[in-house]
């Protein structure tokens, strides 16, 4: 009778061992599959941003038109001032106030613990400096200025206005 008991221990061990092989099996593939899907809700957060940025821009500038092209306005408390061609701009001691522009062509009235604004740096067009947000690893989007036109580029996407 005891001999019987030993007999099973080895089979009982090894169907052990083949489940847990199955289960760490699965959640490989399952940690796989999660970062896969997290690589695409990035891509698609840089992208839904960049939209949100041309979306809101194209609204202020036919806020512009629809008030008659004034060279200044407020709007959520922020005073902003308008490109020749009618984009908004938010111009503070000769620079771009990235920090301004976020809020008011993101639609965020809080910083996100995940958006940061990363650079700045000046290009050649009328002096203006761009601004550029990095918003999740390295993926982000630039706004700047040429030929008095916005064009907001993301890291993934591009839309130029």
């Amino acid at each position: 009778m005891l001999h019987g008991v030993f007999d099973r221990l080895p089979f009982t061990r090894l169907k052990g061992f083949i489940w847990l092989t199955l289960i760490l099996l699965l959640i490989a593939v399952l940690l796989g599959k999660w970062s896969q899907l997290n690589k695409r809700l990035e891509e698609t957060k840089v992208k839904l941003t960049v939209s949100n940025f041309y979306n809101n821009a194209v609204s202020l500038r036919n806020l512009w038109e629809l008030n008659d092209k004034p060279n200044y306005m407020t709007v959520n408390n922020i005073d902003l001032s308008f490109t020749a061609l009618g984009w908004p701009i938010v111009i503070e001691s000769k620079q771009i106030n990235c920090d301004k522009m976020w809020f008011l062509l993101s639609g965020d009235q809080e910083t996100s613990p995940y958006i940061t604004l990363s650079n700045k740096r000046t290009v050649n067009s009328n002096g203006y400096n761009s601004c550029e947000y990095q918003i999740i690893d390295g993926k982000g989007l630039e706004l700047s200025y040429e030929n008095e036109t916005i064009q907001i580029d993301g890291f993934l996407t591009q839309i130029t206005l």
